[in-house]
């Protein structure tokens, strides 16, 4: 056996030996976020290792020799032949309470072994998954007959020039032109990524036969070029159909000329494929003896809930704050965003994605941000800051307002907070419309799934700190990352699921938070922290 260590969380695991540092991670309810699903083409699952002996190098374009000397590998490539220590996983979610071995949420993608996806029928040609988010896309690039992911791509949807969120984007496009430039926009950045994905795999972009797309249902009809006018007002029609497909022409995409699109069905005007696609990812979701609730939160927060077979949906307009967007310092995850905050001995402390100097703020750093000002008595309940005297060394006076500086030129303000109240206040009431509605309320869920790059890497217990979640929930919690992209794949590997989704989302109800009478008290309730 070998033993691993894993800090900061001083927690160990003994793992058979011919295991992958990965494996064994898994096996303690630890998922490194990695893009092409553990096969080492991405790059994404890097972790320190000491001894840099006792595990051989795993040789890849983004590891230098010098960091291989030191000790970086793969954790899906890197097989520990002594005992070791890992230290400073970047992205990862750890379930406290993993789920029985066949449950876990882990995508079986075949990984290259041959064997043939969904109904036993060997399926020729290549796939996309595609991930149209308000803030970012994903693509990956599918081996149809084996379900290998053989390349992956990811980047900012350049669509947030003309507004952070799907209101605005709706506005904007109002005229033909913009329609078009809005289209062209999310095309061209596709194609683009098709392009890269092929040549990174060898492939020819004739090969791609198959698409499966997940996005809310504005940014479908939105690719697609089709007016959403009707999508930003009361009834909320939508023109795009879902548990269909389209031709890939439709949205501009670059592939064989005789490939389709499938669309998972959309539930709603604001719940859309990615939703229905992501529920995928929860095995209990389809389980008439469970209460599930799954959460995707991004831009919008959108939620379905499972009461032992009543399945229920709705959206909130939660906006990009809790993605670091429209914020003072907040940016997207990348180097030099604080991803975790701590207050000990007095003193906040900072950790930066890469180990870089704080250029901003993400989003699992501010929800613990957010949480550590409370309990260091910075921060009021009701979001109102304390003054540069409270702050001590980190206070400042900005235009005759209070701001807590964590970096050089790097701020909090006050306004800062309110957008996050906003945010907060939105997903709160969406989560407790909905559990009234099926009849239920935190301590009657057997699970809570928390979907979407902003769910991968938080606290669930600075979530409930926040009154993000109800009481007591935290432990609830499984994070699921990007399920949306991940239930797309599913879909181009496994075409029973299609049906599956077809069959079983037909009587979801949708529940309008906007209608109910006791919506703007909730609201103006959970706006306090």
């Amino acid at each position: 056996m070998i033993h691993m260590q894993i800090e900061p969380l001083g927690i160990s695991v003994d793992m058979e030996k011919g295991k992958t540092i990965r494996e064994g991670l898994e096996q303690i309810g630890i998922r490194l976020d990695s893009p092409c699903g553990g096969l080492g083409s991405c790059g994404g699952c890097g972790v320190w290792v000491q001894p840099a002996a006792n595990v051989p190098p795993t040789p890849h374009k983004n590891i230098s020799s010098s960091k291989a000397a030191e000790g970086f590998r793969l954790a899906c490539m890197a097989v520990p032949e002594g005992d070791i220590t890992i230290r400073r996983m970047d992205h990862y979610a750890y379930d406290r309470k993993p789920l029985d071995q066949g449950d876990r949420i882990l995508l079986h993608r075949g990984g290259g072994t041959g064997k043939p996806a969904g109904a036993g029928e060997k399926r020729q040609g290549k796939g996309l998954a595609i991930d149209i988010g308000t803030t970012t896309l994903v693509l990956l690039l599918v081996d149809l007959e084996t379900g290998e992911i053989m390349a992956s791509e990811a980047g900012l949807n350049p669509q947030a020039a003309n507004g952070y969120d799907v209101v605005s984007r709706i506005h904007y496009a109002g005229t033909d032109q913009h329609r078009q430039e809005m289209a062209a926009l999310v095309q061209d950045t596709l194609n683009r990524f098709i392009r890269d994905a092929c040549a990174k795999a060898s492939v020819r972009a004739e090969e791609i036969i198959d698409i499966c797309i997940g996005a809310n249902t504005t940014m479908l009809q939105m690719a697609a070029g089709m007016d959403c006018a009707s999508i930003g007002r009361s009834p909320f029609n939508f023109s795009i159909k879902g548990g269909t497909d389209y031709p890939a022409s439709l949205f501009g995409l670059h592939v064989n000329e005789a490939a389709r699109v499938y669309l998972p069905p959309i539930l709603h005007a604001f719940v859309g494929t990615d939703i229905s696609a992501g529920l995928l990812l929860c095995p209990e979701f389809f389980d008439g003896d469970k209460v599930v609730l799954f959460i995707d939160m991004g831009t919008n927060g959108e939620m379905c809930l499972n009461v032992r077979g009543n399945w229920f949906t709705t959206s909130t307009a939660a906006g990009p704050a809790f993605e670091g967007m429209g914020l003072s310092s907040g940016m997207r995850a990348a180097d030099g965003a604080v991803e975790k905050v701590e207050f000990t001995e007095g003193k906040l402390r900072f950790a930066t994605i890469g180990g870089k100097p704080v250029k901003g703020i993400c989003g699992s750093g501010i929800i613990d941000f957010l949480a550590v000002l409370l309990r260091a008595g910075f921060l009021e309940n009701s979001g109102r800051m304390a003054g540069p005297e409270t702050l001590g060394p980190y206070g400042k006076n900005m235009d005759g307002q209070p701001v807590i500086q964590y970096g050089e030129g790097v701020y909090l303000t006050q306004k800062d907070i309110r957008q996050l109240q906003l945010a907060k206040g939105a997903v709160r009431t969406g989560i407790d419309m909905i559990l009234k509605k099926g009849g239920i309320d935190g301590q009657g869920l057997d699970r809570i799934y928390l979907a979407g790059g902003f769910g991968n890497y938080l606290n669930p217990f600075n979530l409930e700190a926040i009154k993000l979640l109800p009481a007591h929930t935290a432990d609830k919690i499984v994070f699921c990352g990007n399920t949306s992209i991940e239930g797309a794949a599913l879909l181009l590997t496994d075409v029973k699921k299609r049906r599956l989704l077809e069959s079983r989302l037909g009587g979801m109800v949708y529940v309008e938070l906007a209608a109910l009478p006791e919506f703007n008290t909730a609201f103006v309730a959970n706006l306090d922290f």
